[in-house]
């Protein structure tokens, strides 16, 4: 089982790649407020409809199910994730509801994985010392680390990989179910794919791109 947080798979239905997950051959799970994001929002705002109209097709067809949480483990993820970071004082808000939904789902059902293109919640768990340096220069000002509250946002984090629609988009090349899809033969069409998921929102660096390209068959 593979929980989907909102970025991820809105990354794919604004390039038109749902169908890369509904020949993947695993079940992906949404909680209800990642759904409200994705699909009950959208679909009344004319921008948005027809990227919800796309995701509502993975739901009726069984690709991806709601399933909503059990325990508080989000509550307690969203709490103490917007505790670790702060501008004179201040908290920032790290991570929103939805967001701490999911995470809290994939601890309670142990998921294979994690699938986020969001950088900021993607960097607090790997790597919160770059995303100090990362706020600081957005915010134009000295971002504090609560280490307290980051040892407590490490403690309730779950021990889930995090991967992004990139890292679905390449596995569905070397399936050839891209290739498949847009009737091109070469590494073009993975090139083409993975950038197009950077300039939605998915945080893949260019040389993260050309190594995905060497790597693949």
């Amino acid at each position: 089982m593979i929980v989907v947080d909102s970025s991820s798979i809105i990354s794919l239905a604004v390039n038109c790649l749902c169908p890369v997950m509904e020949s993947f051959g695993a079940q992906f799970v949404v909680t209800p407020k990642v759904y409200d994001e994705i699909v009950s929002t959208p679909s009344g705002n004319r921008r948005f409809a027809l990227e919800a109209m796309r995701i509502k097709t993975l739901l009726s067809s069984g690709v991806v199910q709601i399933q909503p949480v059990k325990t508080d483990l989000h509550e307690r993820i969203l709490y103490a994730a917007n505790k670790v970071y702060s501008i004179q004082g201040k908290d920032l808000k790290i991570i929103h509801h939805a967001e701490a939904e999911a995470l809290g789902l994939a601890g309670e059902v142990n998921a294979k994985a994690f699938l986020i293109d969001e950088r900021t919640t993607r960097l607090l768990a790997e790597d919160p010392y770059e995303l100090k340096e990362l706020l600081s220069y957005r915010n134009r000002a000295d971002v504090k680390v609560n280490e307290v509250w980051l040892k407590k946002f490490k403690d309730v984090l779950p021990n889930i990989p995090m991967i992004r629609s990139a890292e679905i988009v390449a596995i569905a090349y070397e399936k050839g179910l891209l290739t498949k899809m847009h009737e091109v033969e070469d590494k073009s069409v993975l090139e083409a794919a993975l950038a197009a998921l950077k300039f939605s929102g998915c945080s893949i660096s260019w040389d993260e791109i050309h190594e995905y390209e060497k790597a693949v068959i």
